[in-house]
Order: structure tokens, then C-alpha cells, then sequence
């Protein structure tokens, strides 16, 4: 019976050829360590504009074009168009009791707005399309009084062509509207009583449910190189899986599998002996990548090493699981490599790897992956913040290192690793 002594040695043994066979390998050793600095330098340069000296991308005005929906003489309520408001009346004038004019009047929003009111939908949706605005909301002549009686009450929201633009301006009047919703809540179960104390806290309206804040109490922000940086770093350990799905498919389709299993050698040592060959090389890929970074473009990692460890090590752990599974249930060598690829390369886009997503469907779905929950851990620990903060993050990365695990135990065991 083979003592543990043994089994580590075989194991090593395997792995320390891995090693040697991955360092003989030209293309390797530029994809692995030189390409990633090549394109942080790349990207922390042509991305530079979105990050301005360390500070959060920087914010436009938007320009917002407001229509007021007035119902025509004679025509039913639900055959409204859109006329243009008499001579009388103010733009606006009928949500004044709202406290919009004094919610886009506020400091913070008048930062962030230009807004002008319109009569007419169609030239505002042909504004849109010219890029003469970045935004619009439909406003129905009655929403105040809707409001006020506890009726359903709608805005449209119309966006332009700038997502990022988009986004900003549905934040603000989402704002707005939640405010609205929750006055209209509290007028609907307190009745008349409620009614004089929902004005006054609407006529009170101003920036407080609107605030421009930093992603961290020390107000620090990540310069691009930084950003950049974090995702390759995540991006490329995931590749680390790459190379380990290509070393295991080419001892079988090779027909030197077969010779391995005829030395005493078990299939598990060969094939635990390859993920743990990989893994060092990627944890010398991570050290290149940090410590390169670190002194040719000043790269701010944080204080916490040993988070930033722990994090590599799970996403390396990720990597070599993704690989397993894939490498064995698909029975194709060059099939399992361009699954490996595009389930990376899909999962760093969802993330926002390439370029922050404004998207909110797109943001939800990053959270499934693992580049999303790695990079904003990593950068979290560039911030300066607690440990405590970034632990949250950390666990949910262990939480799908570890669903990953089960399905490559589970994957050997009903597979196995054999020609």
C-alpha cells in the first residue's frame, strides 16, 4: 500500500513536468504573462478619458426635453393627443403641488440636467433620434390629480442614443417617482388627513433623495490602469483553465494516456498532478501581473495582500473547475477549447471587464458569473475599504468556486479521465 509520502511525490513529480512542458512553450509564456500587460497598457490608456485621474468616469449634462400631455377639446379621456398648452399656463404649472419645479431646481439635479418643456411628442422623438436630446418624459396633464385621488398615474420615459446618459437621467426621475409613490401610499391609508401633510413633504422636496456620492467613505476612486488591470488579472487566471484543458486533451488524443496509466501511476495522481501544475502557473502569473503593474504603471493594489491572494486563489480554483468540467463532458479537444473561450469572454463582458455596463439586465446578469464578484472585490481592496466590506464579495466567490468543485467531482466520477 503506497504511503502518503509517495503520493505526494508522484503528484509533484507530475506537476513539476507541467511546469517544464508549459515553460517550453513560447506562445504560452507570451499569452500568459506578456499579453495582459500589453492590453492593460492598452485599454488603461484608449479608456483613460471615462477615468479622470483616479475619479469616478466623468458625467455630461444631459439634456431632458419634459412634454406635458394636455387632452383636446371634445375628445374622450382615452383618445388624449398632444396639443400645445394655452398661453396661461405655465410649463408645469400642474405639478407644482408635486414639488417637481423644486426637485429640479435642486443643486444636485440642476448638476446633472438640462431640462426644457415641450408640447409635442413627435418633435421631441425626432430630437431624440437627432441627438438635439439625450432624453424625454411624457407627463399626463392629470398626474396630480391622479395622484391625489389615489388613481394609477403613469410617466413615459423615452431614451436617447447615450446608454450611459440614459441611465443617469432614469435614476433621477425614478427618484422622483418613488417619492411620489410613497406619498400617494401614505394619502391612500390615511385618507383627508393625509392629504396636507403629503403636500408639504412634496412642496419640501428637494435634492435629499438624490445625492452624487464616491464608492467609498475615504471618497477614493480607481484610475483606469487600475480597473483594467483588476479585470485582466481576473480575466487571464480564467485562461490559466485554458491551458489545463489543452494539457489534458492532448494526453488523449495523443494515445499517451494510455502509456501513463501503464506505469504506476494512477489516473487521479496524472490527472490531479496537471490542475496542480497549472495552478502554480497561474499563481506566477497573478505575482507577474501584480508586481508589473505595481512598477511600470503604478498600479495602487491596496493594503490587504493576503485578501488579494485568497481572491486569486479562488478564481484559479474557478478556473481549473470550469476546465474540468468541460474538458470531460465534451468529448471534442478543439470543441471544449472554444467553449473554455467563450464562456470566459462572455462572463468578463457581462461583468464589465471591457468597459463598466450602465445596463441594469446586464448587470444582473454579471452577477452570475465570476469575473463579477472578483472584480469588484479586487477593486474594493484598490478603494481602501474594510475588510469586512470586500469578505461579502470573497464569499459569494468561494460560493461558486465551490458549486464548481461539486460539478468537477461529480463530472470525474461519472466520466473519468481515461482514452
Amino acid at each position: 500500500m503506497r504511503t502518503r509520502r509517495e503520493y505526494t511525490v508522484k503528484l509533484f513529480t507530475i506537476a513539476w513536468f507541467e511546469l517544464r512542458t508549459l515553460a517550453r512553450t513560447r506562445a504560452v509564456l507570451l499569452n500568459l504573462f506578456l499579453l495582459p500587460m500589453v492590453l492593460i497598457f492598452i485599454l488603461g490608456n484608449a479608456l483613460s478619458g471615462n477615468f479622470a485621474d483616479g475619479t469616478e468616469a466623468s458625467i455630461n449634462m444631459v439634456r431632458v426635453m419634459i412634454v406635458e400631455a394636455k387632452p383636446q377639446p371634445g375628445r374622450g379621456a382615452h383618445e388624449q393627443t398632444w396639443v400645445r398648452s394655452q398661453p396661461e399656463t405655465a410649463a408645469g404649472a400642474h405639478l407644482v403641488g408635486l414639488g417637481f419645479k423644486e426637485f429640479l431646481g435642486s443643486p444636485e439635479i440642476e448638476q446633472r440636467l438640462q431640462t426644457e418643456y415641450v408640447t409635442n411628442r413627435e418633435e421631441t422623438v425626432e430630437a431624440l433620434i437627432q441627438r438635439e436630446a439625450d432624453f424625454a418624459v411624457v407627463i399626463p396633464y392629470d398626474f396630480e390629480q391622479r395622484v391625489m385621488t389615489g388613481m394609477e398615474a403613469k410617466w413615459e420615459l423615452i431614451p436617447g442614443k447615450d446608454s450611459m446618459k440614459n441611465h443617469i437621467a432614469e435614476m433621477i426621475f425614478q427618484a422622483y417617482l418613488d417619492e411620489v409613490n410613497r406619498i400617494q401610499a401614505a394619502i391612500i391609508v390615511l385618507g383627508s388627513e393625509g392629504v396636507v401633510e403629503a403636500m408639504k413633504a412634496m412642496n419640501d422636496l428637494d435634492s435629499t433623495y438624490v445625492e452624487t456620492a464616491t464608492l467609498n467613505e475615504q471618497g477614493k476612486m480607481y484610475s483606469s490602469f487600475q480597473y483594467y488591470a483588476a479585470s485582466m488579472l481576473i480575466m487571464f487566471l480564467l485562461y490559466s483553465g485554458l491551458s489545463a484543458s489543452i494539457s489534458l486533451s492532448e494526453e488523449r488524443r495523443n494515445n499517451t494516456l494510455y502509456r501513463l496509466n501503464a506505469m504506476p501511476v494512477s489516473t487521479l495522481e496524472i490527472f490531479t498532478g496537471k490542475i496542480v501544475g497549472n495552478s502554480l502557473v497561474a499563481f506566477l502569473q497573478a505575482a507577474v501581473i501584480i508586481g508589473g503593474t505595481s512598477l511600470l504603471y503604478g498600479v495602487d493594489w491596496g493594503d490587504h495582500l493576503g485578501l488579494l491572494i485568497l481572491i486569486c486563489v479562488l478564481v484559479v480554483m474557478a478556473s481549473m473547475m470550469l476546465a474540468v468540467v468541460i474538458t470531460l463532458l465534451v468529448k471534442s479537444s478543439v470543441v471544449a477549447r472554444s467553449v473554455v473561450v467563450t464562456v470566459i469572454v462572455v462572463m468578463t463582458f457581462l461583468s464589465g471587464g471591457f468597459q463598466p455596463l450602465p445596463i441594469e439586465l446586464v448587470q444582473r446578469l454579471g452577477e452570475f458569473t465570476v469575473n463579477h464578484w472578483a472584480l469588484q472585490g479586487t477593486l474594493r481592496l484598490m478603494l481602501g475599504v474594510e475588510p469586512a466590506e470586500v469578505m461579502q464579495y470573497i464569499m459569494m466567490l468561494g460560493l461558486c468556486c465551490g458549486l464548481l468543485l461539486i460539478a468537477g467531482i461529480v463530472s470525474y466520477r461519472k466520466v473519468g479521465y481515461h482514452e
